[in-house]
């Protein structure tokens, strides 16, 4: 009988270490999709700053790799990333919860982003911004209201 209960608590054991780890790996994944929406609206603003017609869209192609992560279909290298992790959709999926639901939104933006990208004019890669902006402000609401 003292076997089966060290067996028995040694199995209770390691189903806690995982729940434990699991827990983790979500909140883990949870702080870099807040980090990466954080760091994509702060692209979003300098973007509608920026003077000129390649400036903007390099703020837009950084949205766009921090929105889809290094193995994303519209993802370019351009030097140093400023998201780490696998993409703001990646992680937010991964992490579950609020982050899930904020899903649509970010999808979204980066189809404006996207879209921003091919403009010919400064004014509607501008507005593309602008519209990437509040889309991603609307999912970081979404995300810290729970």
């Amino acid at each position: 009988m003292g076997m089966r209960r060290r067996l028995l608590a040694a199995a209770a054991f390691v189903a806690a270490v995982g729940l434990v780890a699991t827990v983790s790996f979500a909140a883990d994944v949870g702080m870099m999709a807040a980090g990466q929406l954080k760091t994509a609206i702060a692209q979003a603003k300098a973007a509608q700053k920026a003077e000129s017609l390649s400036v903007v869209k390099e703020h837009l192609q950084n949205i766009v790799n921090c929105i889809e992560g290094p193995k994303g279909a519209m993802f370019k290298a351009m030097g140093a990333n400023p998201c780490q992790g696998n993409g703001l959709l990646a992680d937010a999926k991964d992490a579950g919860g609020k982050y899930a639901e904020a899903l649509p939104w970010i999808e979204l933006a980066n189809e404006n982003a996207a879209a921003g990208l091919k403009a010919a004019t400064i004014a509607k890669v501008r507005a593309a911004a602008w519209a990437v902006q509040n889309l991603l402000e609307h999912a970081e609401k979404g995300m810290m209201a729970q």
